[in-house]
């Protein structure tokens, strides 16, 4: 009967850890999904997304002639825009939404520092959202262009605001992403500190 109820208590305490974890992993898991989640949203785009040409491949010729360049997306997303005489409005949304979803993105990143788990896979997620703000950017710029190229109502001032706005969340992520590489050089350096302190010991 001793033998049994030692043989209950030691099984019950090697339960607990395995469950802590398990825990733990799924925690780790949520506060990744949550973070790509929020980078896919601002990856996402009412237009093809463009592809780039390396050097190489220009200097060669070998760039490929179906690939979709800037000129390309930004045609089919103002070819996209409608009605006629609200285009512009339609485009200051969707820039707007994208902006948002930037906001978010941020707010996540910054809670990631305090994570129970960073990587480097982290702060590549949130540069590669950066890339994608950029590119925004860029093609919301030249269709506003474009539609007043079209005798379209296009508000210049709005379209500072949306300028000034992206460089801003550029900014806030950029430096949610440098606070990411702090947190992973600053576990580096405990974890390294850790070992010789238990090699010292």
């Amino acid at each position: 009967m001793i033998a049994f109820v030692i043989v209950l208590l030691t099984g019950g305490c090697a339960v607990g850890p395995v469950l802590s974890q398990n825990q733990e992993n799924q925690k780790v898991v949520a506060e990744r999904d949550l973070l790509n989640d929020a980078a896919r949203e601002v990856e996402r785009a009412p237009w093809p997304k463009p592809q780039s040409v390396s050097f190489v491949a220009r200097l060669s010729g070998a760039a490929d002639e179906n690939r979709i360049s800037r000129s390309d997306a930004v045609d089919a997303y103002v070819n996209r825009l409608q009605p006629a005489g609200l285009r512009f409005h339609q485009l200051a949304q969707d820039a707007r939404a994208n902006l948002s979803a930037a906001s978010r993105l941020s707010r996540i990143a910054y809670n990631t520092v305090d994570a129970s788990r960073v990587t480097m896979n982290d702060v590549a997620t949130v540069e590669d959202a950066i890339q994608a703000l950029r590119e925004n950017s860029k093609i919301y710029s030249s269709a506003a262009r474009e539609l007043e190229k079209l005798g379209e109502p296009v508000d210049e001032t709005q379209v500072d605001e949306i300028r000034t706005a992206y460089s801003a969340a550029i900014r806030s992520l950029g430096n949610a992403a440098d606070a990411l590489a702090e947190r992973i050089e600053k576990d580096r350096t405990e974890t390294i500190a850790a070992r010789r302190e238990r090699q010292g010991g």
